[in-house]
């Protein structure tokens, strides 16, 4: 399935992904950059590939995303690797993303007919969109990451629930300010859910923002979206 690359909210190329290591939930594709990726990107690429201990921290803080054609925005557990050596400038550029969800290999790269994402009145997000939920998510809960100076503004007083969990929004319902996130936390089965954000832009109490749980994607789509989908048609 065609997937768009992006770091933050820059677009720096296409790929075609296929299934590669079922078993470990692997994908992977031919990495065709732009523009943006030869100026702003490829260095680092380099930078991390060609040191015997890599910065992973830096890596992961180039906050790399990848979106289906349906508008899915991949969560991948084990990460995402791009293939470019300096030294080999010429050759083709790959990219592999590690720990993709079950449900992602089932219902887009298994299927003849991928299934649809959302249905009305939940809509898939714009990278634009995914990084400011996410954000303002981190905010109302206190975990905000300052991009400008890399630092991470916590406060352990009133504790949200969602503060230690690794989380990335997927869409949103139209009607209201419910955003359904990926929120991941070892030793908790709770893989999704939907949070009303309060668009305070800082931390809130800690019962706020209001957070409801999901087991998995399927669990989301048969107990929140189909339903909202009945109400919204009729």
């Amino acid at each position: 399935m065609r997937a768009q690359i992006f770091s933050y909210e820059k677009h720096i190329g296409t790929t075609e992904l296929r299934l590669g290591d079922e078993s470990m939930s692997c994908i992977y594709g031919d990495f065709i950059p732009n523009e943006n990726y030869y100026k702003s990107i490829q260095k680092a690429v380099w930078d991390f590939g060609s040191k015997s201990k890599p910065d992973y921290q830096k890596w992961t803080a180039m906050r790399f995303n990848a979106q289906l054609d349906n508008g899915y925005f991949i969560y991948a557990a084990g990460g995402f690797a791009i293939d470019d050596i300096q030294e080999l400038q010429q050759e083709p550029k790959r990219i592999d993303i590690a720990g993709v969800d079950r449900h992602v290999i089932e219902d887009f790269f298994l299927q003849t007919e991928p299934r649809p994402f959302t249905e009305d009145p939940w809509e898939d997000i714009s990278i634009e969109q995914k990084i400011e939920f996410e954000n303002e998510l981190r905010k109302e809960i206190g975990t905000y990451i300052d991009k400008s100076f890399g630092d991470i503004i916590t406060s352990n007083k009133n504790q949200h629930i969602l503060a230690d969990f690794e989380i990335s929004a997927l869409c949103h319902d139209s009607r209201n300010d419910d955003v359904l996130f990926v929120t991941r936390k070892q030793n908790y089965n709770k893989q999704f859910a939907v949070v009303h954000l309060t668009w305070r832009g800082a931390k809130e109490i800690a019962t706020y923002p209001r957070v409801e749980f999901y087991d998995s994607f399927d669990d989301f789509k048969y107990n929140r979206m189909y339903p909202d989908k009945i109400e919204w048609e009729y």
